[in-house]
């Protein structure tokens, strides 16, 4: 089957909590509110880039237990292909806990469970059957699992974005299958050494990089924006001003959306820009992958504001 974007990724059942300050050590607090949302990079990226219009399918495992329906029923309610989902036997579905303080901001606990179980004959079995142009992908499942559908879609000539998140899941062999990475400022750090402060640091820290194997590389700045690196030349992209409500999944949303606007064009600035207005929608609102915009609440939004 044809895609415009395959994820290969994490799928979590996300359990939020939400308070009005984030508790200190050892302090038991009510939360405002808990619930529990679809969640893992990997979903949250593919569903990024099918409410952005994009022929997305889903590589990636779950357990066979109650989570695991409910995140392949969201799957097919929000247009994401679920051919290639697999449902582990032995493992359950990977589980992690947000807790969102006043700010938006947000801190995380979990459990991987069958995203760890992802393999690289799963992986062979499913791009044996698939072409699409961008592979999306993190590192939040296997290693091996990574590793091998980086190397193939290279092999098939897919564009390999690598959104190298979580830091403590960063496997550095990666980069040299990579034909774009999108690192934020702690991820930054970790990969080079580099202290991201500014855009001089980032420029520097993204130079580091391309000697890894990747030719492009966004440095994600949060409220500085973003640094796009492409031969040899930056640009910043200033973020959008609005108020966080829910940080949780922006730096999905971010990659789903750099995905969706690079399967029409190859403009790595004008994707940065068209994914920081979509990042900065879903942090305005809350909702889990209920807050990820639409590709026509996107493009109002930049007639709108000029974007």
């Amino acid at each position: 089957m044809n895609y415009d974007i395959a994820v290969v990724g994490s799928i979590n059942m996300d359990v939020v909590a939400k308070c009005g300050k984030y508790p200190e050590y050892g302090e038991t607090t009510f939360a405002n509110s808990v619930d529990m949302l679809p969640g893992g990079k990997g979903s949250n990226q593919a569903v990024s880039a099918a409410r952005l219009g994009k022929r997305t399918c889903f590589i990636g495992a779950v357990g066979k237990d109650s989570a695991g329906d409910q995140l392949i029923n969201n799957f097919r309610d929000k247009n994401v292909d679920v051919t290639h989902l697999i449902r582990k036997e032995k493992f359950g579905t990977g589980t992690f806990v947000a807790i969102i303080d006043h700010s938006g901001e947000n801190t995380m606990v979990g459990s991987k469970g069958a995203n760890e179980a992802l393999t690289a004959q799963d992986i062979e079995r499913a791009f044996d059957a698939i072409e699409a142009k961008i592979l999306l992908i993190q590192m939040e499942t296997s290693t091996v699992s990574i590793l091998t559908a980086m190397k193939i879609a290279k092999q098939k000539g897919m564009f390999v974005i690598l959104d190298p998140a979580p830091a403590d899941g960063i496997v550095p062999e990666a980069f040299q299958y990579a034909d774009l990475t999108l690192p934020n400022a702690q991820e930054t750090e970790r990969i080079t050494g580099i202290k991201v402060i500014d855009e001089e640091s980032a420029q520097h820290a993204a130079q580091k990089i391309k000697t890894l194997g990747v030719p492009n590389v966004i440095v994600k700045m949060g409220s500085q924006g973003c640094l796009v690196y492409q031969n040899g030349q930056s640009t910043l992209v200033d973020s959008l001003k609005v108020k966080a409500l829910d940080t949780v999944g922006a730096g999905d949303c971010y990659a789903g959306a750099i995905a969706s606007a690079l399967v029409d064009s190859d403009d790595l600035v004008a994707a940065a820009k068209f994914a920081t207005v979509a990042a900065g929608i879903k942090v305005s609102r809350t909702g889990g992958q209920n807050a990820i915009p639409t590709l026509q609440e996107v493009e109002n939004y930049r007639i709108a504001n000029r974007q």
